[in-house]
């Protein structure tokens, strides 16, 4: 049977949320499987369950988790042992490390890097300083992970979390899975970078849901793509764009140092940016 962990493809960065013990055990077997029969790198971060229960857990399911580990593609950390390894939830430098595992996966040969994290952490622990910025975090790890080598799973505890902030949470994702998830679900959006043209590619649909995401990939074109003329945004596979996409387009377009071109566009959102005083052609 076809489960959501078998939709997601490298690029994707997903706030997956669940309401039982089984439901996030469920999930994180199938995503790390997943990711080591695919000969990709898996990095696993768990706070409820010890790594041991997690490599016992894969082992009984026929994987060779031990081999896995020997190699090195397969690693399970805990929460103090990484989010928390100062003491405290410094946002920056936790980008600043996923730079560094994306790199080390590329220099390792793997074709591709899986990340499933349990942020339990950020609920149990709201004292620890630097949780309030859990959603600026990942809107920012969003832009990260649009390079199309990283799939990235986020996991929240609907128990936990208060609804307004697993909602604000939620959007800083491209796409988010919940057990109420329907059998046919596909991630909503999708942002793959692209390098020619130097650019980003929109996939899906954009709306308020997934807003915080897509305003941070888009900010960060300028950065991210360095280039002497114009970045493009491919909008020719994006089904539905709200007028907040169209804002973020077109502000993004005045702050580019090159200017943008936007292509693909349809007839509705062609409408919304010249409402908003943008040009697509």
């Amino acid at each position: 049977m076809t489960t959501a962990v078998d939709r997601l493809a490298p690029g994707d960065h997903i706030c997956w949320t669940f309401r039982t013990d089984d439901e996030r055990l469920t999930t994180m077997l199938e995503f790390v499987g997943a990711g080591l029969g695919a000969g990709e790198k898996v990095l696993c971060f768990t706070e409820e369950i010890a790594p041991r229960t997690l490599r016992s857990a894969l082992a009984d399911l026929g994987v060779d988790i031990e081999a896995a580990g020997a190699r090195g593609q397969a690693r399970f950390h805990t929460a103090d042992a990484s989010y928390l390894a100062t003491g405290r939830f410094d946002a920056e430098a936790v980008l600043d490390g996923w730079h560094r595992q994306l790199a080390e996966a590329r220099q390792e040969g793997y074709t591709g890097l899986r990340v499933i994290a349990d942020m339990t952490w950020a609920a149990r622990r709201p004292q620890v300083d630097g949780a309030e910025r859990l959603a600026w975090y990942e809107a920012r790890a969003s832009r990260i992970f649009a390079d199309a080598y990283a799939t990235v799973v986020c996991m929240y505890d609907q128990r936990l979390f208060p609804g307004d902030r697993l909602r604000d949470i939620a959007a800083a994702h491209p796409a988010a899975v919940s057990p109420r998830t329907a059998d046919d679900w596909h991630p909503q959006l999708r942002l793959v970078r692209t390098a020619d043209p130097a650019g980003l590619c929109l996939i899906g649909e954009a709306d308020r849901s997934c807003r915080d995401a897509l305003e941070a990939v888009l900010a960060g074109l300028a950065e991210d793509l360095p280039t002497g003329g114009p970045v493009t945004v491919d909008v020719s596979r994006l089904a539905f764009a709200d007028v907040g996409c169209a804002a973020a387009l077109a502000r993004t377009a005045g702050a580019l140092p090159y200017g943008m071109r936007i292509v693909g566009a349809s007839a509705a959102l062609h409408r919304l940016l010249e409402m908003i005083g943008a040009d697509a052609p």
